[in-house]
């Protein structure tokens, strides 16, 4: 009786391990919601998200979103120039999941393959990235 309990336990212990979700679509969904507030819902549903490992942690790219200053609320100073189109527009989601910086690219050019995203410092241990679950309260800031 006892060593059916514990294999069904082990059992149950597998199949939710292997349920998680992985870190890349956390980032991902992560990012998602924190860019609806800055460039809004349509530019986010319109984009074709791709997410790439980071020396932060992961670089989240919203392709095509042709983001407008009309559309969300965006990052201080990126439309201080007038009504301003960006064609895509990344956000660097942090091993601490926090978002620290934004960036985006003018309406005629297109993100490059560079890691965007800050690299620690030399010298700076690099953490592995998280398979925890994002933190509620994290807070999008604005490194624009």
């Amino acid at each position: 009786m006892l060593r059916s309990i514990k294999f069904i336990l082990l059992v149950f212990l597998l199949l939710s391990a292997a349920c998680q979700e992985k870190p890349e679509k956390k980032a991902e969904q992560f990012a998602r919601k924190q860019m609806i507030r800055t460039i809004g819902l349509s530019a986010v549903n319109r984009s074709h998200i791709e997410v790439h490992p980071s020396g932060v942690g992961w670089l989240v790219i919203f392709r095509d979103a042709n983001a407008s200053c009309v559309e969300g609320s965006f990052w201080p100073g990126a439309c201080r120039f007038g009504e301003n189109v960006f064609r895509d527009v990344y956000a660097c989601v942090e091993r601490d999941w926090n978002i620290r910086q934004i960036g985006a690219s003018g309406a005629s050019e297109s993100l490059g393959p560079e890691d965007l995203c800050q690299a620690p410092l030399p010298g700076a241990t690099t953490a592995p990235l998280p398979t925890a679950a994002p933190h509620p309260k994290s807070s999008l800031r604005s490194c624009y």
